[in-house]
C-alpha cells in the first residue's frame, strides 16, 4: 500500500482507495484493469510451476545420488566376500 497525490486537491491518498477522502475525486490507481489482474495471476502461476519443477528436479537428483551411493557401497561389500 502506497500513498499517491490526488490530482484534484493534491493531498496524500492511499493507492487502494476508490476515491479521495478529502475531495471525492476518483483515484485512477484504485482498481487494476481485469487484464492486469489476469496477467498477474498468470505470472504467479508460472512462477509457482517453475518452483515446483525445481523442487522436483532436486528430489530426483537427490534420489539418483542416493541410489548410486547404495549401489556402489553394496558392490564393494559383496566383492569382499
Amino acid at each position: 500500500m502506497a500513498l499517491i497525490t490526488c490530482k484534484e486537491c493534491e493531498k496524500q491518498v492511499s493507492d487502494q482507495a476508490a476515491s479521495c477522502p478529502h475531495c471525492g475525486a476518483p483515484v485512477k490507481a484504485a482498481t487494476p484493469a481485469p487484464q492486469q489482474q489476469q496477467t498477474n495471476y498468470q505470472q504467479q502461476a508460472a512462477a509457482q510451476q517453475k518452483s515446483q519443477q525445481k523442487s522436483m528436479m532436486k528430489t530426483m537428483l537427490f534420489s539418483t545420488l542416493i541410489s548410486a551411493a547404495v549401489s556402489f557401497v553394496s558392490r564393494l561389500f559383496y566383492r569382499r566376500w
